[in-house]
C-alpha cells in the first residue's frame, strides 16, 4: 500500500533546505504575500511621514529655522518604528496592514512590547528594511519572514492564512502540487489489490484480477 502522506512529508522536509529566494521567482502566493507587505509598508511610511512633516512644518515657521528640516529623515524613521510597534502591539496591524488585510502573529503566542519594537527597528531607514528582507529571504525557514521577524519569533500572515510555516506551505505555496500528488496516489491505489497490494490486471467487464493472489475485484 502506498503511504498517502509520504510525498507530503518529503515536501515538508525539502522546504527546510531551501531559502525564500528559491521559492519567490515562480510562486505567485508568496509573491502576493510580499507585495502586500511592501504596499502596507509604503502606506505606513506615508502616514507617519505626513504626521512628522506637519510637525516640522509648523516648527520651522514658528522658530524661523529652516535648518530643522535636515532632522526630518532621521525623525521620520524613528516615528515609523514606534508608530508601527504601538499599533502592532495593540491590534496586530498598522493602518497599512489593515488596508492590505494582513496582520502580525507571534509564533510563541506571547507578543511583548519589546518584540513589537525590535521587529520594527529596520524601519529607521529604507536601506535597513531592504537588508532585513534580504537576510530573511536568503536563509532557510519561513519564506514569509524578514530577519527581525525570525529574531522575535513573529510572522505576518493574511487573514485566514495558517500561522505555522508547514501548514502555509501545504495550503498556499504548494496547494496545486500537493493536490496533484494526492490524486496520483489515489489512482495508484486503485490499481493495487485491496487484499495484498499486488498489481491489478484488467480482465474486462469492469473487473480486474490481482497478479499475486488471483482475487477478482
Amino acid at each position: 500500500m502506498i503511504d498517502g502522506q509520504s510525498e507530503g512529508t518529503n515536501l515538508k522536509m525539502e522546504i527546510d533546505m531551501v531559502t525564500g529566494f528559491d521559492l519567490l521567482h515562480d510562486n505567485k502566493p508568496l509573491q502576493k504575500h510580499w507585495i502586500k507587505r511592501l504596499i502596507a509598508y509604503l502606506i505606513d511610511f506615508i502616514v507617519s511621514s505626513m504626521l512628522i512633516y506637519l510637525v516640522f512644518f509648523f516648527l520651522t515657521i514658528g522658530l524661523l529655522d529652516p535648518s530643522m528640516i535636515w532632522y526630518f529623515p532621521m525623525t521620520a524613521g524613528m516615528v515609523q518604528v514606534f508608530y508601527s510597534a504601538a499599533l502592532e502591539y495593540a491590534s496586530k496591524k498598522t493602518i497599512g496592514k489593515a488596508i492590505m488585510k494582513i496582520e502580525v502573529e507571534s509564533l510563541t503566542y506571547s507578543f511583548e512590547t519589546s518584540d513589537a519594537i525590535i521587529r520594527n527597528l529596520s524601519k529607521l531607514h529604507g536601506i535597513l528594511v531592504l537588508l532585513d528582507w534580504v537576510a530573511g529571504m536568503a536563509s532557510e525557514g519561513d519564506p514569509r519572514q524578514r530577519y527581525l521577524d525570525r529574531l522575535t519569533e513573529t510572522t505576518v500572515k493574511g487573514i485566514g492564512e495558517p500561522l505555522h510555516v508547514r501548514e502555509f506551505i501545504d495550503d498556499h505555496l504548494f496547494r496545486d502540487e500537493v493536490t496533484e500528488e494526492r490524486e496520483e496516489e489515489e489512482k495508484e491505489e486503485k490499481r493495487r489489490c485491496r487484499e495484498c497490494g499486488g498489481e491489478l490486471v484488467d480482465i474486462g467487464e469492469g473487473k480486474s484480477r490481482c497478479r499475486d493472489c488471483g482475487r477478482i475485484q
